[in-house]
This record gives C-alpha cells, sequence and structure tokens, in this order.
C-alpha cells in the first residue's frame, strides 16, 4: 500500500499498521487466488441466470397445468414466490480446471439439463483459459439462449467467444478509464468520503 494512504488509514480513521497488512493479506493471498480462478465470470453468472429464467418460466408453466389438472395438490402462488428466487437454481454452469484430456476445453452437460460442466487443462496461460471457456460458453448459450439446432457448431461457439471477448476487451479499453482513480490517494479520499461520513 502507498506509505502516505496508509498513513491516512492510520491517521484519519484510527487503524493500526498490523490492521492494514492483516487485509492486504487476505485480500491478495486469500481472495484473489479466487477471484483469478473464476474466468468471465460475469459472462458466466448471465448465461447461467438467463437460462435459469428460461427454465424457472417452463417449469411453473408444465406446473401451472398440472394444479389446474388437479395432477398436484400444491399452493401454486406459493411454488412461484419459491421458484422465482434469485438464490434458487435450476441451472449451474461450473468451471472445473483438469490435467489433461482429448480437448484443450470441453462442455459437459449434466443430464435433465440441469447444468453444464466446462473441463478445461489448467496449465494454459489464463489468456487461453478465457478465450476456451468463452467458445465453450458459445456452445451453451446456441443450445439454451439461442435454441440453435445446431448447437455443436463450433463455428457458430467460436463466433460467439469472438462476441464475448472482443466485448471485454473493449470495456478494458474504452469505458473502464471512467472506473479507475488517478492515484492511490484518490482511491483513499472518495471512498473515505463517500463511506466513513455520520451522515451516510
Amino acid at each position: 500500500m502507498d506509505k502516505a494512504v496508509a498513513g491516512k488509514f492510520i491517521d484519519k480513521l484510527g487503524l493500526t499498521q498490523e490492521q492494514i497488512a492483516k487485509y492486504e493479506s487476505h485480500f491478495f493471498n486469500d481472495i484473489m487466488p479466487v477471484i483469478k480462478r473464476h474466468y468471465l465470470s460475469h459472462l458466466v453468472t448471465t448465461i447461467e441466470e438467463m437460462i435459469n429464467e428460461k427454465q424457472k418460466q417452463a417449469f411453473l408453466e408444465d406446473m401451472r397445468e398440472e394444479v389446474a389438472n388437479g395432477g398436484v395438490d400444491v399452493d401454486y402462488a406459493w411454488l412461484e414466490r419459491t421458484v422465482n428466487l434469485k438464490r434458487l437454481r435450476l441451472f449451474s454452469i461450473i468451471l472445473v480446471p483438469v490435467e489433461s484430456g482429448k480437448l484443450k476445453a470441453r462442455t459437459h452437460l449434466i443430464k435433465g439439463d440441469t447444468g453444464a460442466l466446462i473441463t478445461y487443462w489448467k496449465d494454459l496461460s489464463a489468456e487461453q483459459i478465457r478465450v476456451l471457456i468463452a467458445h465453450e460458453l458459445g456452445h451453451i448459450a446456441s443450445k439454451y439462449l439461442l435454441n440453435d439446432a445446431d448447437s455443436a457448431n463450433d463455428s457458430l461457439a467460436t463466433l460467439f467467444g469472438y462476441i464475448a471477448l472482443q466485448d471485454r476487451n473493449d470495456f478494458y479499453r474504452d469505458l473502464a478509464k471512467q472506473f479507475t482513480h488517478e492515484s492511490a490517494m484518490q482511491t483513499y479520499n472518495d471512498i473515505e468520503n463517500l463511506c466513513n461520513r455520520k451522515d451516510m
């Protein structure tokens, strides 16, 4: 941490050097390694949520018919509220690093359309892993979101991967600037001014 910023945390916020070191160590040694393993996490989560919403609605439609026909004795309003909880997952995408395999990355669909495992060679570079995962997400989006009969088509998956990765490139090149601070001190000033006010 920048020494001037550390001094502000100590002098203005009453923290100790030990507390600063503890939190920095935890962030960089415990949290960052996990973040680094969550390749394309925003894209994975978005696709997963979109598929979940689609599957939840299909499930609720089936259940509405079952309840109406007397095939199921359940309070439909309760069921609908429960199914529409954001945390309820009917479909999950799980990224699994592997030692090796026939392909550098592969999507394995779980029976019953309840999810997908994307396996990838763990010894590849981080950027190679991102490219492969974007491609594999293309297969999943093709099957579950675009309803493409040819979801195994590698060319379509590659197209999706390209669009997703290029969007990420555009974000970091053009848009990310608005979310960064000019200096460590500006970061401190912004967070201290916004988060440590009595009138919050």
